[in-house]
């Protein structure tokens, strides 16, 4: 059975998508506007003193917010002796900065990770970093550095990608069009730097966060290198974690980006360890 004429690529597609994505460039709110939670969530939190049920009922007010914070709270590596069973609790346990970090990631996950169309890709980003915040978490508390800040430029470290992905099945989808595969990833790489900026500026992401999630490839020259190295080991640590038949143990224990965070060989292979630990936080 042929296909309809509207949904067989055509060698145009590449110039029109390349055109619709610099279009959306200049309206960065219409394609991923700061969630409301995430805005009032910040707003409480810089307050000096925080009232733990004021926050619980923010949280209550999204539904997949409250649930995820209510999992990691009970999950094997974070769970009290004694189940969570309320809201209240969890964030009492959990702690302030750990219940804005998940916020953030529920966050990402529903307005810039879900791209109609290309369910499984936006998925196997969206795992790539969620599992890479958390790894980058346990470096910084290995070597007491960036502990702040690593898990926030870990997970947006693949926001860039995600958010050219939605734009590019939001133009499939008006066009009532599929373009060729090559073309279309092609489009996400050249796109992922500048889509990736936009959207930390437009959250007004900390600068040192958004250079560390930019260049974390190219850590060595990065302008803050310390952190984008710790990006860029959460990532191979979060793809060995997913394809541990792709990337191997030795190949992860080897890689050189270990020697400059100062990461001595006993201490890799500790961490390497933990990946139970961190499979358990992040659901997968």
């Amino acid at each position: 059975m042929n296909r309809e004429p509207s949904l067989v690529p055509s060698p145009l597609q590449p110039q029109a998508a390349r055109e619709y994505l610099q279009n959306a460039l200049a309206s960065p709110q219409n394609i991923a506007p700061l969630p409301r939670v995430c805005a009032q969530l910040a707003e409480l939190t810089a307050q000096q003193a925080i009232d733990a049920a004021q926050l619980a009922r923010l949280i209550q007010s999204d539904p997949a917010l409250a649930g995820e914070v209510m999992r990691v709270a009970n999950s094997p590596a974070l769970r009290p002796r004694t189940p969570v069973v309320s809201l209240r609790q969890a964030v009492s346990w959990l702690g302030v900065a750990e219940v804005r970090n998940i916020a953030m990631a529920v966050m990402l996950h529903g307005e810039v990770f879900s791209a109609p169309g290309h369910e499984p890709e936006s998925e196997e980003l969206w795992r790539e970093a969620w599992l890479a915040g958390l790894w980058a978490k346990e470096i910084a508390r290995e070597r007491r550095k960036h502990v702040e800040s690593a898990f926030l430029a870990a997970l947006m470290h693949r926001t860039g990608a995600a958010l050219a992905l939605k734009i590019l099945s939001r133009f499939e989808a008006e066009r009532r069009t599929v373009m060729e595969a090559r073309s279309f990833a092609e489009l996400i790489v050249e796109f992922e730097p500048v889509f990736g900026r936009l959207l930390m500026t437009h959250w007004s992401i900390p600068g040192d966060v958004q250079d560390a999630a930019s260049d974390w490839r190219d850590y060595s020259h990065a302008s803050h290198s310390d952190l984008a190295g710790t990006v860029n080991a959460a990532h191979l640590l979060a793809t060995h974690t997913l394809y541990p038949e792709l990337l191997s143990e030795e190949l992860v224990y080897e890689s050189p980006v270990f020697e400059q965070l100062g990461i001595f060989p006993d201490d890799r292979r500790a961490m390497l360890a933990k990946r139970d630990l961190v499979r358990s936080l992040a659901g997968v």
